[in-house]
């Protein structure tokens, strides 16, 4: 497999290259300064995909727990969904004549 190098990226470098951008500073939350720096460490496509898998599963997880706790609250039960699984929520979109 023809590997890409993935390099980091210095923000303040890259910006004060572009003058109407170099008054312009990205403030990063913790959470996305640790991905940045996992990022950062990545060689492959593979690890890239790695990461993006491991990620979707987190959130995954996350809408499993939500959903089970809707479910245990009665918020979300039998009857809704099977509302929802008749219901249609397409945007109309006018026949072309």
């Amino acid at each position: 497999m023809d590997e890409k190098r993935y390099a980091p990226v210095d923000m303040e470098q890259d910006m004060a290259s572009e003058p109407a951008m170099s008054s312009v500073r990205t403030v990063f939350s913790p959470a996305q300064v640790e991905l940045l720096n996992a990022m950062a460490s990545l060689k492959s496509e593979e690890e890239v995909n790695a990461l993006r898998h491991a990620i979707s599963e987190f959130f995954a997880d996350r809408a499993d727990r939500e959903m089970e706790r809707l479910w245990e609250s009665g918020a979300w039960n039998e009857e809704k969904l099977q509302d929802l699984r008749h219901s249609h929520y397409r945007t109309p979109y006018p026949q072309k004549s």
